[in-house]
């Protein structure tokens, strides 16, 4: 039987918890350790952290905030995917050894500073998740970071490397509210063939249906969580009472 997954995407910038809109304009979003305790009160089915201080990083020997994603697993026990500027494979390693189940990979790959087949092969493939921040140029899907690549190509690249899930993000949504393009969302379902996460935009319990409505099963969220009067047990107490299937 499979799960609609509830996934709080949370940004971590010295030590604390942020949150923007498009990308841009962070605002502080609370201390991370407590934050993710209380969803795993409330009974996320993972945890996506990454740390956009290193993330943003376009040189230099950067080392992800290591110290605050050990203090979050000796507090919880849910599965957490975190990520952020990862350099090379050694620092990768200390992030599973710190309580990591999943590694986040983004620009790393799409500018190919690290070799993704070596990653795979170390960690396994269900082990690494590929972000994919998605714009809309003159009607055209492209990749926010890098915009000659070729949206589809590189999916289907990650995906014959053997990658596990990839992580999609609505530039252009994210932070507003605004629900997300189900279209969009269908066409790329169409070519990926593993696990994918969607985020971006969702601001609403039916924006939550309407996406499970259209089979999607892994959706992360962040602004809906944070700033407004939801959380994780009512938005999957909602979703049980629309006759989907929630763990709770």
């Amino acid at each position: 039987m499979s799960y609609i997954r509830i996934i709080p995407s949370l940004l971590l910038s010295k030590n604390k918890l942020v949150k923007g809109t498009k990308f841009k304009n962070h605002e502080a979003a609370g201390n991370p350790v407590s934050t993710i305790k209380a969803f795993e009160s409330q009974k996320a089915d993972e945890i996506i952290l990454i740390d956009i201080d290193n993330y943003n990083q376009s040189k230099g020997n950067f080392v992800p905030d290591l110290n605050t994603l050990k203090e979050i697993s000796k507090e919880t026990s849910t599965p957490l995917t975190f990520g952020g500027g990862i350099q090379n494979l050694n620092i990768a390693k200390q992030i599973i050894e710190n309580g990591a189940e999943k590694i986040f990979l983004n620009r790393s790959v799409l500018f190919n500073k690290l070799n993704i087949k070596e990653f795979v092969e170390t960690f396994g493939g269900q082990a690494i998740v590929i972000g994919l921040n998605i714009v809309n140029i003159k009607g055209k899907l492209k990749i926010y970071e890098k915009n000659d690549e070729d949206l589809y190509r590189y999916i289907e690249k990650m995906q014959k490397l053997g990658v596990g899930e990839f992580k999609i993000t609505f530039v252009e949504n994210e932070g507003t509210k605004k629900g997300m393009d189900i279209k969009i969302c269908r066409e790329l379902q169409k070519i990926i063939s593993i696990s994918c996460i969607f985020e971006g935009g969702i601001g609403n319990l039916e924006h939550i249906k309407y996406l499970a409505m259209n089979k999607i099963s892994s959706i992360a969220m962040g602004r809906i969580l944070i700033f407004n009067d939801y959380n994780i047990f009512k938005i999957k107490t909602f979703l049980k009472n629309e006759n989907f299937n929630v763990r709770i």
